[in-house]
């Protein structure tokens, strides 16, 4: 159910904001509006304002639309003063480029009320043991490596790994990641991202094999650990033979081994030390679960900002244009070729993925929405018939031109970017449902 509501309010929210770009300008220009809707199919709800214009929430919740009085499709609107088509090209260029602005602006306005709201933080990337057989093992990355730098970008925590990590992806050249190791010392690793590129539903650092390390905070009195040697500070790095690699590898083998001793090898003073202990025997909801009496975490520094409402400004648009660069460098890769056309998700992944960050909370929702809003701005500025992008590529042409483009060959684009749209809307569906089948 919150799968389904978060991602009705995804869509209405962000397609309506950007229909009230188109709608506000056609206002401005006189140009009369017949119908704000957001949807399409039957109307669930609609009503008429003293101007005219019938706003409707429709059925089906993938898209929207705002249709002026055009002679195009009434030819009795021929001569009418709020008729759209004979407005001088400038104005309608400004109309179709104010919805996608209208999305620039609702993502720049969520990420300054996420950030004035609830600040930031972020964590240095300190890692923990690569995964066997991964591509960063075969790298050389080491427990305990703290990532400082991508290619030639510095990187002071997470949150700038995962997006270098989205730029490079599809690219087949080694990416250099710079490190500081647990002695102290700067070193640069070539990692092989592209096995990511094979599998975009998993984290990067998954399917990498980039772990983030984990440590002790605290050790309770009296403890297995306590008796056992473990000490505030320590990294984990492997439970009987088998590394760390997150929490399921450290909690599972504990709570299932309650009374029976395990090694435990931790990262000390830059040093590896071995340890045994035993997990004591607890009950929890009727079952005999080993625990061992210690608080961790992941390993590094810890971040918080806060923002005044000035100071927000700024950093919200330093997200944007980051957010920017990632979602057009990944549109950039899937036209030509570095990514596969099967990473195109459609309604049923943003309805997931909005689910999910419902579920985090409200900030997480709020940045989902932030993200899809920029991301149907840039798609709609892209210059295809039928887009927004489209059809100010046309009215530029014609302002240079002096004239009209020619009815028939504006007839036969919008032909081509519809079969186009639609191909891409049913490729979309069906890698969804390929990956829900699958």
């Amino acid at each position: 159910m919150l799968t389904v509501l978060a991602f009705v309010v995804t869509i209405i929210i962000i397609v309506a904001f950007h229909e009230w770009g188109h709608f506000l300008a056609m206002r401005a220009f006189g140009v009369r509006v017949l119908t704000f809707s957001v949807g399409f199919g039957p109307k669930l709800l609609h009503f008429k304002d003293k101007k005219g214009t019938v706003w409707t929430i429709s059925a089906v919740p993938l898209g929207g639309y705002v249709k002026p009085l055009d002679a195009r499709e009434d030819e009795t609107a021929e001569g009418h003063p709020g008729e759209f088509s004979s407005k001088p090209a400038w104005q309608r260029v400004v109309t179709y480029a104010a919805g996608p602005v209208f999305n620039f602006i609702l993502a720049l306005l969520i990420y300054w009320v996420v950030l004035f709201s609830y600040g930031e933080s972020d964590q240095q990337a300190v890692l923990g043991p690569a995964s066997p057989g991964s591509v960063a093992e075969q790298a050389g990355f080491q427990a305990g490596d703290r990532v400082v730098a991508i290619g030639d970008k510095e990187i002071p925590s997470w949150k700038p790994v995962y997006n270098e990590l989205i730029m490079h992806l599809g690219e087949e050249q080694p990416l250099a990641i710079t490190v500081v190791t647990i002695g102290g010392e700067r070193q640069t690793r070539m990692l092989d991202i592209s096995p990511w590129s094979d599998d975009l539903d998993q984290s990067p650092l998954k399917v990498l094999g980039l772990n983030r390390g984990l440590e002790v905070l605290e050790v309770v009195d009296d403890s297995a650990a306590d008796h056992g040697g473990v000490e505030p500070g320590d990294q984990l790095l492997a439970l009987n033979g088998s590394p760390v690699l997150g929490w399921d590898s450290w909690q599972e083998p504990i709570m299932a081994s309650a009374g029976k001793e395990l090694a435990l090898s931790v990262l000390r003073d830059g040093q590896r030390v071995e340890l045994a202990l035993t997990p004591q025997s607890v009950v929890e909801e009727g079952k005999n679960i080993g625990r061992i009496g210690v608080l961790a975490a992941f390993k590094g520094e810890r971040y918080q900002y806060h923002y005044g409402p000035v100071e927000a400004v700024s950093a919200a648009g330093e997200r944007f244009v980051e957010q920017i660069n990632v979602i057009w460098s990944g549109l950039v890769k899937l036209f030509t070729g570095k990514l596969a056309l099967d990473n195109i998700g459609g309604p049923i992944t943003i309805a997931e993925v909005a689910g999910q960050s419902a579920a985090f909370g409200l900030a997480s929702f709020l940045a989902l929405l932030a993200y899809l809003s920029i991301t149907l701005g840039i798609i709609n500025l892209l210059p295809v018939p039928m887009l927004d992008g489209g059809w100010i590529f046309f009215g530029i042409i014609e302002m240079i031109r002096g004239r009209s483009l020619p009815e028939r060959f504006l007839l036969a684009a919008q032909g081509v970017g519809l079969t186009l749209v639609v191909s891409f809307m049913l490729l979309a569906i069906y890698n969804d449902l390929v990956k829900q089948f699958s």
